[in-house]
């Protein structure tokens, strides 16, 4: 399997698992998602920006699943760009999301392991890509 194959399985994985599954908790339970992270209470308000989120992770998700079939690397690029980029803000914005709620929950260690993990990779592809080493 080359490299490209890999990222490719694990864009899918992301989108249907991690980005759909939280996107449809952030829907239908955005109370059960934010008790993952914190035992504080949000305000009505509150809940309906994380259903907001959960728009969002369904947008990147239907966004890489139209693009994965196409096998056409330049199509793909800039999506994997950008989700490497925002990999870099969501890992700035957890260390603000610890500064205020100080605790390691295991979706918010989950979550750090993720991110890392997906900046990794996405790194990898980036670099390989600009280089034309896939």
């Amino acid at each position: 399997m080359t490299y490209n194959q890999f990222i490719r399985y694990v864009l899918t994985f992301e989108a249907i698992v991690l980005n759909a599954g939280t996107g449809a908790m952030c829907l239908i339970a955005p109370q059960g998602f934010i008790a993952q992270f914190s035992a504080e209470p949000l305000t009505v308000v509150g809940y309906e920006f994380i259903r907001w989120y959960g728009v969002l992770l369904w947008v990147l998700t239907f966004y890489v699943l139209r693009l994965l079939p196409l096998k056409d690397d330049r199509a793909l690029a800039p999506a994997v760009e950008a989700l490497l980029f925002g990999d870099l803000v969501h890992l700035v914005v957890a260390y603000f999301f610890f500064r205020a709620v100080p605790a390691w929950s295991f979706a918010f260690v989950a979550m750090l392991v993720f991110t890392t993990t997906l900046a990794a990779l996405r790194s990898i592809w980036v670099y390989r890509f600009h280089t034309h080493r896939l």
